[in-house]
């Protein structure tokens, strides 16, 4: 294909590779795969059950897509779409907003299309490959945001349509949560701060504030709201936070002296509170999580409220021992490097029949006319892909410090460039710090913020080496 063909049509080009590509993934592999919170989502989609702690609304797109042709390859076809979508956003992005050459542009949205992570998690009925589609929206959507700020209540409306991705996003991943709110502070102000100047503009900068911050909390709050139908059911919140925090944890932390013997009991037993053992704490029988439970019986939200207020004391005692656990967790995704064959066959799902039991295995056959029991064994082309292409994740553990250098090189659009590297650094930040584990399926959403640095770089590249020299 010419050059010149990509320079004049980069995104209809973009469009037809992509495609081609995905049209292509799905013809090699259209096997649905499973990991431990799938049987959950289908729960959820089935409506047989609401787990609060697992995302209903993709449990609502596995109702409307798969469900009533009894088809997992359906969802699989559908997440397939969907990670076509967001690649071609990412080209999207990188013209309009960015100027990057469409050479580059269109090639990062086909490394985005063939991303071993990305193709992974279009075959896993998982929430990731929607959330990645809801994150490239978000994104879009916050730098046309900035190109249009000064446009008065347009880009107001810009705004509101902002803090309900957000809620889309949150909805689906959790760890969204805090980059989503701080950026619904920091997006106005960013606007007022590279807007031409004016003779005031305290007004303006205070009517975007309060329509960006207020819409953004009161629908996170009505969706927080909407995940605890029941007045004794919880969404968990509270416990996986305290299990992220459980290492901080000591008996003055509570008034309560029951849940203070409990913190004593725990430190003793044979899962510590520990920093590589703040996964068992949520889900073994005898963790912190399943102590406080017991003290207050089937109060499931009570327990709940009790463990947030537990880990928030130790966390506000102790703020540089919760920042190291952050950094923690994030070296700790660079010493497990040697182990990542051994680690993704986990995350994917293989050798593991546990993620499936008897009667989940029984209930998606039932749902979708498909034996799974021994789905841990299939070794798929997905599965293998994402295997043999583990050095993937050195680059997504990278990428969020290549914008950096590219912003101090001056780009033609930094207000743009500043946004990704602020959203990169806020997603880290909240994916090191929230996360009771270095799981490196969390890295996935760094496949599109990353792609989108290295181009930027490239083109910054390009651009230098181009350029004329002085006589």
């Amino acid at each position: 294909m010419k050059m010149e063909a990509i320079k004049r049509h980069p995104l209809w080009i973009a469009a037809l590779l992509i495609g081609i590509v995905k049209s292509m993934e799905f013809a090699i592999d259209s096997q649905a795969i499973f990991y431990f919170d799938s049987p959950a989502f289908i729960l959820n989609a089935l409506k047989i059950g609401f787990i609060p702690y697992r995302s209903y609304v993709y449990g609502i797109l596995i109702r409307l897509v798969a469900v009533p042709f009894h088809s997992l390859p359906m969802l699989v076809a559908v997440q397939t779409l969907m990670g076509g979508i967001t690649a071609w956003l990412l080209a999207f992005l990188l013209v309009r907003f960015l100027r990057v050459r469409a050479g580059i542009a269109v090639f990062a949205a086909l490394a985005f299309a063939i991303d071993p992570v990305q193709v992974i998690h279009e075959h896993l009925v998982m929430t990731e490959t929607a959330a990645m589609l809801a994150m490239a929206v978000y994104l879009v959507v916050a730098l046309e945001y900035l190109r249009r700020s000064s446009d008065g209540w347009v880009a107001w409306f810009w705004l509101i349509i902002l803090s309900i991705l957000g809620v889309l996003l949150v909805s689906l991943r959790t760890v969204y949560l805090p980059p989503v709110l701080t950026v619904a502070f920091l997006l106005p102000i960013s606007a007022n701060l590279w807007a031409p100047a004016r003779a005031s503009r305290l007004l303006p900068l205070t009517l975007a504030l309060t329509i960006s911050l207020g819409s953004a909390l009161l629908l996170q709050r009505a969706y927080w709201q909407f995940t605890e139908p029941n007045p004794r059911q919880s969404n968990w919140a509270g416990f996986f936070l305290l299990a992220n925090a459980s290492p901080l944890v000591e008996p003055r932390d509570s008034p309560d002296e029951r849940v203070a013997a409990a913190i004593v009991a725990q430190s003793r037993s044979r899962l510590p509170l520990v920093a590589d053992l703040r996964t068992n704490q949520v889900w073994e029988p005898d963790g912190l999580g399943a102590r406080i439970r017991k003290l207050f019986g089937d109060d499931d939200r009570k327990a709940d409220a009790v463990a947030k207020q537990l880990a928030v004391a130790a966390i506000r005692r102790n703020p540089v021992g919760y920042l190291r656990l952050g950094i923690h967790n994030y070296l700790n995704y660079w010493r497990g490097i040697p182990q990542l064959p051994q680690t993704l066959r986990s995350e994917n799902g293989l050798q593991h029949p546990e993620a499936i039991t008897a009667g989940a295995a029984q209930m998606i056959a039932s749902a979708f006319w498909e034996d799974v029991s021994d789905q841990a064994s299939w070794l798929t082309a997905s599965r293998r892909y994402h295997i043999a292409a583990r050095v993937w994740c050195v680059f997504l553990l990278a990428s969020p410090f290549l914008l950096g250098p590219a912003l101090l090189v001056r780009p033609a659009n930094r207000k743009f460039v500043a946004l990704l590297l602020a959203w990169d650094c806020l997603l880290l930040i909240s994916t090191c710090l929230g996360g009771d584990e270095s799981a490196y399926r969390y890295l996935h959403p760094f496949s599109f913020t990353g792609l989108a640095a290295a181009a930027i770089v490239c083109d910054l590249l390009v651009h230098r080496t181009n350029k004329p020299s002085s006589p």
